[in-house]
Formats: structure tokens, C-alpha cells, sequence
């Protein structure tokens, strides 16, 4: 084994990372989880943002997504360590990533007490791939955090390759 700082072994220093990384997106679930508010998930308002949010995507109406976020909505991206804050960020980033998807659609959703989930599938790259929204509403309707998660890594790779062409 190659040596790594403070005396591990790679293997070890790998594991330690990965583990960090796990907890590190496990925290952001459960702070999600965790809030007092229902989310807004079950309310005609949370609904209709819902609905409207899937239209934006599908159809790239990236100028009336602000509309539907919180000023201080946050934004777990799943190449990002740290999340993106406010809606510039938020609307920039999605702009990028759908820049290069050649296919995107929305396939089921499910809700609950503490938010709403979107299962979506799409493709970069000629790569396809499956992800989840997970978006938490304010009292309002207005998307106050988004979790995207995609799997299987390989195509958040060519995502990256893509969008640094």
C-alpha cells in the first residue's frame, strides 16, 4: 500500500473521503427531512408550482423558472460539493446542464409530508441516466431546496466533458 497523510494507507484515506462525502449529502437529506414545515407538497399552491415546474423543464422556459423560487432557494447539485445559493446560481446551473442533455423527460413523482420527489430519466453523451428532484416548498409554493441526485456516475462524467467543450 502507498503511504497517504498522517501515516493511513490509500485504501483507508479512499474510504475516509468517501465515507465524508456519503455523510456530508446524508446531513443535506436530513435537514430537508427534518424541517417543521409539510413542504407544501399537498397544498393546491405547492401542486400547481409542481406542475408548473415540470412544464419549465420540459419545454427550457428558463425565464419563468425565477418565478417559482425562493430568493434564498438552494441548490444541491450532484457535481458540486458545496450547494449553489439564490436564483441566479440556481437558473444558471440548470440552464448549463440542459444545454447538453439530448433527451429529458419526467417519468413518476411521489410526495410526501416533507416535500416532493420527481423521478426523471434523460440522456448526454449518448450515456442515459435516471435522477430524482427533490424539492421542498415554502408555504407559498415557492421552491425553497432542490436535491438533484443521477445516476449512474458515468454520465455525470460526460456531463462534465460535455460542458467543459
Amino acid at each position: 500500500m502507498i503511504p497517504a497523510p498522517c501515516g493511513q494507507s490509500l485504501d483507508h484515506a479512499v474510504v475516509t473521503t468517501a465515507q465524508r462525502m456519503v455523510s456530508d449529502n446524508q446531513e443535506a437529506l436530513m435537514s430537508i427531512a427534518n424541517s417543521n414545515a409539510d413542504g407544501g407538497a399537498h397544498s393546491p399552491r405547492g401542486q400547481t408550482t409542481l406542475d408548473e415546474w415540470q412544464r419549465i423543464f420540459l419545454q427550457r422556459d428558463w425565464d419563468a423558472l425565477p418565478d417559482l423560487l425562493a430568493d434564498d432557494v438552494t441548490f444541491h447539485t450532484p457535481v458540486d460539493a458545496v450547494p449553489l445559493h439564490g436564483k441566479d446560481a440556481f437558473v444558471a446551473s440548470l440552464k448549463q446542464s440542459f444545454s447538453i442533455f439530448e433527451t429529458f423527460a419526467y417519468a413518476r413523482d411521489f410526495a410526501g409530508d416533507d416535500g416532493h420527489v420527481l423521478e426523471f430519466r434523460g440522456s448526454v453523451g449518448g450515456a442515459t441516466f435516471t435522477g430524482i428532484d427533490i424539492i421542498r416548498l415554502d408555504e407559498a409554493g415557492n421552491v425553497t431546496d432542490l436535491v438533484v441526485m443521477i445516476r449512474p456516475a458515468s454520465a455525470l462524467m460526460k456531463r462534465g466533458g460535455e460542458a467543459a467543450s
